[in-house]
């Protein structure tokens, strides 16, 4: 097994999460993002800022390998970030995990409401009979 450490990442809420990292050596054919950008969560074919990780790998004290991969398109990458430009996506993986999940609630209390709607309506015309149970 190779050698690890365990490192906490904290997020813009306050949470806190220890993830194990792995030592490797820097591996031939990543691409390098530069500071600030956020070229780590687009994808280069297809544009769509959907990328999430795939695998993390530390390779140097502050230098992480980031496996990539579109959703849409199926592109995978691999880049290089800094330990900065790790904390900056965390955030954007963490903002973005925040809005799906506030979308899919939203989601879900709609269509429970619908359905409930739908229910009320079928009691109320004396739609629903013991069989249907």
């Amino acid at each position: 097994m190779d050698e690890h450490d365990v490192e906490r990442f904290i997020f813009p809420d306050g949470s806190e999460r220890d993830m194990i990292v792995f030592e490797h050596d820097e591996a031939e054919g990543t691409a390098s993002v530069a500071p600030g950008r956020p070229e780590a969560n687009i994808c280069p074919l297809c544009h769509s800022p959907l990328v999430h990780p795939t695998d993390w790998q530390r390779t140097g004290p502050t230098v992480w390998r980031i496996t990539l991969r579109c959703p849409n398109c199926e592109t995978t990458r691999t880049v290089q970030l800094s330990r900065e430009e790790v904390e900056q996506y965390n955030r954007v993986l963490y903002e973005g995990t925040e809005t799906l999940a506030r979308q899919a609630d939203q989601l879900t209390r709609r269509h429970f409401q619908e359905e409930t709607d739908k229910f009320v309506a079928a009691l109320e015309a004396d739609l629903i009979l013991p069989i249907d149970f």
